[in-house]
């Protein structure tokens, strides 16, 4: 029984792969490179926290691509300055106002991202790009509140 959500995960991401391509094997990779970095980076953070910020700092990393590929500049560079700053602070104190921030953070992002979601015709590559936005900001909400957890334990 305790394989069944290592099972479930791995449908879910063969699933979400064969239908987004590219879309999930960007931040995917830039989630694998940023852990490596931290692990080597930062010794002294817990596990459960750092894959908590790498996987934010994968999005981010996908999020600053797209941004400087369409030319993004201004006001609409807040999203990920916001995300830039929440990571940072995770990293340096990692505990519950991080997570509380991020937590706030992401689930804004998951609404708008959301309702974009339903807008976009099935098969759109933004209908693919987004439903691996909507996953990875539900992997960062679910990794930070575990590893919360498992920091408050005695």
């Amino acid at each position: 029984m305790k394989r069944a959500p290592a099972i479930i995960a791995a449908a879910i991401g063969v699933a979400v792969g064969t239908y987004s391509g590219i879309h999930l094997l960007v931040p995917l990779a830039a989630t694998v490179a940023a852990w490596w970095v931290g692990r080597r980076l930062l010794p002294r953070l817990g596990p459960d926290y750092l894959i908590a910020a790498a996987i934010q700092a994968g999005h981010l990393l996908w999020l600053a691509l797209g941004q400087v590929a369409l030319g993004v500049r201004g006001p609409d560079l807040i999203d990920s300055l916001v995300l830039l700053l929440g990571i940072a602070w995770l990293l340096a104190k990692p505990g519950l106002a991080p997570v509380v921030a991020l937590t706030i953070y992401q689930t804004v992002a998951l609404a708008i991202n959301t309702v974009a979601f339903l807008r976009v015709p099935v098969g759109h590559n933004l209908h693919k790009a987004l439903l691996v936005h909507l996953l990875w900001r539900l992997l960062a909400l679910i990794f930070m509140w575990r590893a919360y957890a498992r920091a408050a334990r005695p």
